[in-house]
């Protein structure tokens, strides 16, 4: 199967995918244009949930998902690659207007983190008394 084919059955939202490939090879890009995609298609941005080993990576994908949003004010790229994640993000930019969740101004509401951030509980607020 060529590369072009599993990108795109790796944005089919109805199912799970594990993604492998080399560095430098674009995971990074078609996670984020996965992340997107489920954006376009969730009642709520907390919904949605990318995690990740390293706040560098969290870094990273919080990064390029904003850019995306962002680039949705300008043209449509030349590129083929680009244009799906633009398209992706015109489609999140259209949601989150319909729905009122101005994720420009409330980047917050992307729930993009470590695994070990996502996993641990809560912190304790207070001390039990009487215990």
């Amino acid at each position: 199967m060529d590369d072009l084919t599993q990108r795109q059955q790796a944005l089919d939202i109805s199912q799970s995918f594990i993604v492998q490939a080399p560095a430098g090879s674009g995971k990074t890009e078609l996670l984020t244009q996965r992340y997107l995609k489920l954006l376009a298609n969730c009642t709520e941005p907390e919904n949605v949930i990318a995690m990740t080993f390293t706040n560098k990576a969290v870094d990273e994908m919080t990064h390029r998902v904003l850019s995306a949003l962002k680039l949705t004010k300008q043209s449509r790229p030349e590129e083929p690659h680009k244009q799906v994640t633009y398209d992706l993000a015109r489609a999140v930019i259209q949601h989150s207007d319909k729905q009122g969740w101005d994720l420009l101004q409330n980047p917050k509401r992307l729930k993009i983190s470590t695994i070990d951030k996502a996993t641990s509980p809560p912190p304790n607020y207070g001390t039990a008394v009487g215990a």
